[in-house]
């Protein structure tokens, strides 16, 4: 990952309709949060059908990281766009369950398992 931002996007494999954001070690919100919207919105137009958000790497995440995965959310819905989040820790499984939001994503134990749609 690029010293400036805290999260990547790539392609899933070869497809051009399914890209997978692999977030960094803290997920805070602030100027990670405005960079990782831009980026969404980017994809928008590239009319892909999936973003897999991956939070394999993922050791904090604060309301903040939360509220970036649910404006995700809600842009890609607006756009008839998939989002499934992908390799959640414990710990933010904890955080999600505990928020209700565990019920408000699409969780996979995989990336793999993820872009099966």
């Amino acid at each position: 990952m690029s010293e400036n931002s805290n999260h990547q996007f790539v392609k899933y494999k070869d497809s051009h309709e399914i890209y997978i954001a692999v977030l960094g070690k803290q997920v805070l919100g602030g100027h990670d949060a405005m960079q990782f919207s831009s980026q969404i919105h980017a994809l928008i137009e590239e009319k892909i059908k999936l973003v897999i958000i991956d939070l394999g790497y993922v050791e904090i995440m604060n309301s903040s990281g939360l509220g970036m995965l649910v404006a995700a959310l809600g842009t890609t819905k607006k756009s008839d766009i998939l989002l499934h989040l992908a390799s959640v820790p414990d710990k933010v499984m904890t955080l999600l369950k505990m928020t209700h939001l565990n019920e408000v994503f699409k969780i996979f134990e995989s990336v793999d398992s993820a872009a099966k749609i």
